[in-house]
């Protein structure tokens, strides 16, 4: 074995176990901890049937390096690699659109699976990655046209169209399979789904509310207005009154719901109000809202400390203040606090 191949074997069993650690995380964490998204039966056994997938494939990949079996000429991991492209797919649309109901028809979309019992893999695994990367650009598609909907929506995007290069990239390498090695094959494989779980997990740490604000434009973007009943102007001054004189934001765990309820108005209705006449989503709303309010008590309040600010003005951590008063302001609290002061 030469030093490169060894070198990239042991890059890929770092992946696969970093992969699998990731991909557990996250299915627990939207399972249990995500709040303010849906999560319906689809959502939810879509997600453990992704996530779960990819941690199985990367597994069989881990048992390629270590027991030298080929994945790719056992039935059952060809099987998975049909599997995935639907489960993606299915867990996309819940988060998307997810007052459409499950149809008979949908089940067309593990037609493919027989493939695996009756099919070569020079057959098998060019379609798993070929209908991989095609809802991907079904995906991509979808946040291309939702691009005017709202301008911060253009960061997603971006995501977006990562995630689609690296399965583009993984399509290329599933036409390749035939022709190179399988050690290259897996070994650009296991990396292809760890740069996948590493984006999704990025992006989840810089913006903690994507799923909800996704939920939110693609609502915008393709459902008739709620405000057509509604007095816009009596409505924005009472968003103002319960965030200002009440102070609502104080609450760390107000959710659209709750503050729609308090207006007695709709949470769609509540959403598309602030998207609408605000230009943003309503996490940010409320983030915008709490950092306003957390400067005029870094300049009045001398004596108060950081975390003393943060939890008065209603975030749930200190780290989150920082990152949410950094993306505001441009600065962090202490920086800002000294330029009033002096």
């Amino acid at each position: 074995m030469s030093l490169y191949t060894r070198d990239m074997e042991i890059i890929s069993i770092f992946n696969i176990g970093f992969s699998i650690i990731i991909a557990i995380t996250l299915c627990v964490s939207y399972l249990f901890f995500i709040k303010h998204v849906n999560k319906g039966w689809m959502t939810l056994c879509s997600c453990v049937g992704l996530l779960g997938g990819l941690a199985l494939a990367q597994y069989h990949h881990y048992y390629f390096y270590t027991a030298g079996v080929d994945p790719l000429s056992t039935v059952d991991y060809r099987l998975l690699i049909l599997f995935l492209p639907p489960m993606f797919y299915f867990f996309s649309r819940a988060i998307l659109f997810p007052e459409l109901s499950v149809k008979l028809y949908h089940l067309l979309h593990f037609l493919p699976l027989p493939l695996a019992f009756i099919a070569p893999r020079e057959v098998t695994v060019p379609t798993a990655f070929l209908i991989g990367t095609g809802y991907c650009l079904w995906l991509t598609n979808i946040a291309y046209n939702l691009r005017g909907v709202r301008k911060r929506f253009g960061l997603v995007f971006i995501f977006f169209t990562f995630f689609t290069v690296v399965a583009i990239f993984v399509l290329i390498l599933g036409f390749a399979a035939t022709y190179i090695d399988v050690a290259y094959f897996y070994h650009f494989y296991t990396t292809g789904i760890g740069l996948s779980l590493i984006l999704v997990t990025g992006t989840l740490i810089v913006f903690p509310n994507v799923l909800s604000e996704i939920d939110e434009v693609v609502r915008l973007g393709y459902s008739n207005s709620t405000l057509a009943n509604l007095d816009v102007e009596a409505c924005k001054q009472a968003l103002n009154e319960y965030l200002t004189a009440s102070k609502m934001y104080q609450n760390e765990n107000l959710s659209l719901a709750l503050l729609a309820g308090a207006m007695n108005i709709s949470p769609h209705q509540l959403s598309e109000l602030i998207n609408s006449q605000y230009d943003m989503g309503f996490s940010q709303y409320i983030r915008l809202q709490r950092i306003e309010a957390a400067k005029q008590l870094l300049k009045t309040e001398a004596d108060a400390s950081v975390l003393s600010i943060s939890m008065e003005v209603g975030f749930k951590s200190q780290s989150n203040f920082y990152a949410a008063f950094k993306e505001i302001t441009g600065e962090s609290p202490g920086n800002y606090r000294k330029t009033v002061l002096n």
